[in-house]
């Protein structure tokens, strides 16, 4: 059996779909995987992909190949010359990935029902996204919905167990006191404020260990001289700072989900993003916070968001009302629970 999975999104989106990959390995290890994802989340299937089986493109090249012929054959021909038995594509594939399922054959195409695409009719099977479950449970079900196609006796679980990260990181202790700060978000309108992230490693700092992550977007900040900068360079660097972090803040954002993983107790400005979208594992260690009161709220629906803000009565209403005094007792109060639990 020879399987294509189309995941070619960032790092929060892949997060919550390794456990998918990693239990069709544990669970059919005489299956051969093809996975499509990613550069720079690609690390996080080695443990269970064949080199040769790992493929990468850009999110955007490879959503905009069919603005470029050649490159779409090219990957037709790749995958055709692999003989697929089944795909699966994930909920937040397009209709590139699409197309390329199908025309890499095979009876069993497996995917998400009533995505916003321009092509449809491609899949054999449709999982829609039920009320109440997570990204990560969709992509589970929609996992299950293709071994189900392919194997009537199997045994899938209910629900998808915390993925495994040891191979990105090996294990080590939390460090008391230690607050890692990641204020970058994919989407503008998902970030709280880069000065007020700022302001409240400032605030901390002389109390606790403040580890502040640089990204390209975050570099700009004016941090007090107390307050440590890191740049991970590696999906493996970023794995091990959020593991051995007493405390994680952060927005709504990959670097969460990496961190609901590895079961770092965490605060998160969630702002516009989907219930669908809040941590998947270790949800008692989470304060997820929410502006109350605000009827644009979820402003995303499940996997589809608007890009931007849309109250325009108060924009980014529910980012700017949380104050930095607001975050810092809610830092306050994980730090003091973690110190309890020592």
């Amino acid at each position: 059996m020879h399987l294509l999975i189309l995941k070619v999104n960032h790092l929060g989106d892949n997060v919550v779909f390794l456990p998918v990959v990693q239990a069709l390995r544990r669970q059919y290890p005489q299956w051969r995987l093809t996975v499509v994802t990613a550069p720079h989340v690609a690390a996080l299937y080695e443990a269970d992909i064949a080199r040769e089986d790992l493929l990468t493109s850009t999110p955007e090249a490879f959503k905009n190949a069919w603005q470029r012929p050649w490159e779409l054959m090219s990957w037709a021909a790749r995958f055709t010359g692999r003989r697929f038995d089944a795909s699966l594509v994930s909920y937040d594939q397009g209709s590139v990935a699409h197309a390329l399922a199908r025309l890499a054959g095979g009876p069993i195409r497996v995917g998400a029902a009533g995505l916003r695409i321009r092509l449809h009719h491609t899949l054999t099977h449709e999982v829609a996204l039920a009320p109440g479950w997570s990204m990560a449970q969709w992509n589970w079900e929609t996992a299950r919905a293709l071994v189900s196609a392919l194997d009537q006796t199997n045994n899938w679980a209910a629900t998808p167990p915390v993925p495994n990260l040891n191979h990105l990181s090996p294990a080590s202790p939390r460090q008391a006191g230690r607050v890692l700060i990641h204020a970058g978000s994919k989407q503008i309108h998902t970030r709280w404020s880069l000065d007020s992230f700022a302001r409240l490693a400032t605030q901390l700092s002389p109390r606790f260990e403040v580890i502040w992550i640089d990204t390209p977007e975050t570099r700009g900040a004016s941090l007090s001289s107390r307050v440590t900068r890191c740049e991970t360079r590696t999906l493996g660097e970023l794995t091990a700072q959020l593991a051995c972090a007493q405390l994680f803040v952060g927005n709504n954002s990959g670097p969460m989900h990496l961190a609901s993983a590895l079961g770092t107790p965490s605060v998160i400005i969630s702002g516009p993003s989907a219930w669908a979208w809040d941590p998947a594992w270790h949800r008692a260690q989470v304060q997820v916070l929410r502006t109350p009161g605000l009827a644009c709220l979820p402003c995303e629906e499940g996997p589809f968001s608007p890009g931007r803000c849309i109250n325009a009565a108060e924009p980014m209403a529910c980012m700017r009302r949380w104050s930095v005094e607001a975050i810092e007792s809610a830092c306050l109060v994980s730090l003091a629970d973690g110190a309890g639990n020592r």
